[in-house]
């Protein structure tokens, strides 16, 4: 039997969906005789922000400053778990991280959820709540004074966009343009496009298929307020709208692995893309650190995998196979010995994560969406706008998140 009693570091950095969830579940362990157990959560911001909800919470500013909840509060009192808000610099070797302010973490187990940066506004720039909310509410202030705007991207961030801002501003023309031949990831039914096309022009949003827009470089980091036109490079049509919003792209930033690439002597990266190549299991690829997991949009799964609830399962599916390894006393083990290669490669067996969730739900404004559910797609159907209504567009998910934050909850009642 294990010592339960031993120090254990486990150190999360990214504190989103992927993130969250492992910390979560991995701070319960100190309630389970892991009374030596730091679970330590590293995040750049201040506040969590719930980005699955830009649509509502970009016409919507009671929602906004909802969507933000304290890391702060993140952790019950009475716990050695600890927020630090920071962010990563460099992962130094297989024992310690440091961070952009010099300070150096070490750690039994590392769990790497860095996610992603789209260009687009569902990732707000500002590391605090106030820069946050001022960076919707700038938008939204464009949006008020608008005639025109154009939501570049089809994807489920972009149909909803346009969709929304369709809904808070009929006066206005909303253009949503997208490269490719349907609108949603292609590998959901052609069905939820057709009704997406179908539910936006009911909204009065003119849907462009098949023509890819240039970003100028001197764009701004997600929207631009002011008259802009932007080139359809497929179709050669001029875009002139008042507010551009972009909902396409994707960056990865996995530079702060390249120490440790140099220590282990093998590139942990995708070439191209960045992304941290990972087993099944959500391990890193190298068979010398199975004590690092990287769940979320920042390892080199399928696209198919890169949405919110799917990271949130993937940080739960890391958090059980830590548990696997602290029961049976891998970390002790692997720091004291003399061939951690060995070791390492006598680690207990990892569960591999399973993307067995076939599930989409695209609110389409408060009232109208479409979804798909167990290979159904329920685009132009009426019930498909109460499935989304029932379990989307309401709050967009914020009240179960707001179960991750219990000190927050407990101070709103008292």
């Amino acid at each position: 039997m294990t010592d339960k009693t031993r120090e254990i570091s486990v150190v999360v950095i990214g504190g989103s969906y992927a993130g969250a969830a492992a910390a979560k579940q991995l701070g319960v362990l100190s309630k389970k005789g892991y009374s030596g157990l730091k679970v330590t959560l590293v995040d750049q911001s201040t506040h969590y922000f719930h980005a699955i909800g830009f649509p509502k919470a970009l016409v919507d500013t009671e929602y906004a400053e909802s969507a933000f909840l304290p890391f702060a509060d993140f952790f019950p009192n009475g716990t050695k778990h600890e927020f630090v808000n920071q962010k990563l610099s460099r992962v130094v070797d297989e024992h310690h991280v440091e961070l952009d302010n010099g300070q150096q973490l070490y750690y039994d187990y590392l769990v790497l959820a860095t996610g992603g940066q789209a260009p687009g506004p569902i990732n707000v720039v500002g590391r605090t709540k106030d820069e946050g909310v001022a960076e919707i509410r700038q938008l939204r202030e464009g949006l008020d004074n608008a005639d025109s705007v154009l939501v570049v991207g089809g994807g489920a961030v972009g149909v909803e966009v346009a969709g929304f801002v369709a809904e808070k501003y009929p006066g206005k023309r909303v253009t949503l343009v997208h490269s490719r031949a349907r609108l949603l990831p292609e590998h959901f039914r052609p069905g939820l496009s057709n009704g997406a096309i179908d539910k936006l022009g009911r909204l009065g949003v003119k849907v462009v298929l098949n023509d890819k827009v240039d970003i100028p470089s001197d764009f701004g980091y997600a929207s631009n307020v002011g008259h802009r036109v932007l080139h359809g490079t497929s179709s050669g049509n001029d875009y002139a709208s008042d507010v551009q919003i972009l909902a396409v792209g994707f960056r990865l930033h996995t530079e702060y692995v390249e120490p440790l690439e140099q220590v282990l002597g093998h590139s942990l990266r995708e070439p191209t893309s960045g992304a941290l190549r990972v087993r099944p299991t959500l391990q890193l690829e190298n068979s010398a650190v199975p004590h690092i997991f990287v769940p979320g949009d920042v390892n080199n799964l399928p696209g198919s995998t890169k949405f919110g609830f799917k990271a949130e399962m993937q940080g739960n599916t890391a958090a059980g196979n830590i548990k696997k390894m602290i029961a049976s006393g891998f970390d002790k083990a692997f720091k004291s010995a003399d061939n951690a290669q060995a070791v390492a490669e006598a680690a207990p067996k990892a569960s591999a994560w399973s993307d067995y969730v076939d599930l989409m739900l695209v609110p389409i404004g408060p009232d109208l969406g479409v979804a798909q559910v167990l290979k159904i797609a329920l685009g132009s159907s009426g019930l498909a706008n109460l499935f989304v209504r029932q379990l989307k567009s309401k709050d967009f998910m914020l009240g179960m998140r707001k179960g991750y934050f219990p000190k927050s909850k407990k101070a709103k009642r008292e």
